[in-house]
């Protein structure tokens, strides 16, 4: 036991005929455990937000536990294996097993992994090279190894108490459609029997995210409601802010306590949660020669403490999705009209 507290394998070995990869088990065994142990720890109660946000959503680990993964790989590493390049890559391995083992346990979801897999990579490489570099200066002892990778528990412990910053994003799309503006504005308003094929080219449905299953507007007390069911029950509502027939139709979205149940999404990612929401949607139907050019607006809110990284993939995953929907409406009116046409 470290003086810090933290258990370390012995001091890394020096160079031998022994120093293969097979022999190397033990080195990204302690990386991968590393990552597993700080998983766990930031579930504790300690660590969550002051709204209630979970600790795995801190930048204190989604940013400083790969970094200091990658590092620490290096340090133990044989010092004959101590290249820039294994620097770069040996990282990676630890990296994966650790991410591999939330997915076993059950502890993380597939939309989450594939969301952070690139920049934890890049920053295991990033502190693979580092530790690379100091390692060339200094061998630090094992104290204080130990000290630097409580760092995340540390910086978490502080940094729960802070808000988070939010950034509102906008998604605009548009194509032209052959078919006459009532027969896409009835689909918006009575798309059922949705089908997985029909949306499986969307990123964000090839990543986890439930199938929609269908979307019908109808008439409450309090006015126009569209309702959405989604597979793994997923079920919610977007009253009608605006209603221009055959023209315009905006929404926003509300969210019931069992609008998203356990597991159909992650919790980290969950629409209408802590740190993603949806705020409105509209679609503008404009009368166009041989058929309508049909827009979709979308404007969302991530709430994260790397939103630079967060509203990026948030950008590309509900662009992509807008332009999915947009096809889903053009195949769908295109057909009906092509049957309509048929049947004269």
């Amino acid at each position: 036991m470290s003086d810090s507290g933290l258990a370390l394998p012995p001091e890394p070995a020096a160079p031998s005929a022994s120093t293969s990869w097979p022999n190397l088990w033990w080195v990204f065994g302690a990386g991968a455990g590393y990552g597993l142990l700080m998983r766990l720890l930031f579930v504790l109660p300690v660590f969550r937000g002051r709204a209630g946000e979970s600790g795995v959503m801190l930048g204190s680990f989604v940013l400083l536990v790969p970094l200091l993964l990658g590092a620490f790989t290096v340090y133990l590493l044989p010092p004959a294996r101590r290249t820039f390049g294994q620097a770069l890559i040996a990282p990676w391995l630890p990296l994966l097993v650790f991410v591999a083992g939330t997915a076993i346990l059950l502890i993380e979801g597939s939309i989450c992994i594939a969301m952070a897999l690139p920049v934890f990579l890049l920053l295991a490489s990033l502190g693979g090279v580092l530790g690379w570099l100091v390692l060339r200066v200094v061998t630090p002892s094992r104290s204080t190894v130990g000290a630097v990778l409580l760092l995340p528990l540390a910086f978490g412990a502080f940094e729960r108490g802070a808000a988070l910053p939010e950034r509102v994003g906008l998604a605009d799309a548009s194509l032209h459609i052959d078919a006459p503006p009532e027969v896409i504005w009835h689909l918006i308003n009575d798309a059922t029997a949705i089908q997985p094929a029909e949306m499986a080219h969307g990123l964000a449905w090839r990543i986890g995210v439930p199938y929609p299953q269908e979307a019908v507007t109808v008439d409450t007390d309090e006015g126009r409601v569209r309702k959405l069911r989604w597979d793994h029950g997923v079920h919610f509502d977007e009253p009608i802010l605006d209603w221009v027939e055959n023209r315009y139709i905006r929404w926003r979205y509300v969210f019931a306590p069992d609008s998203i149940p356990p597991g159909a999404l992650d919790e980290h990612i969950a629409v209408g949660g802590r740190h993603f929401d949806l705020l409105d949607t509209s679609y503008r139907l404009t009368p166009e020669t041989g058929g309508t050019r049909l827009a979709i607006h979308v404007s969302y809110r991530v709430s994260t403490r790397f939103n630079a990284y967060a509203g990026a993939l948030a950008d590309l995953l509900v662009d992509d999705a807008a332009r999915t929907i947009l096809a889903f409406y053009q195949r769908r009116a295109e057909a009906v009209t092509a049957q309509t046409i048929a049947r004269r």
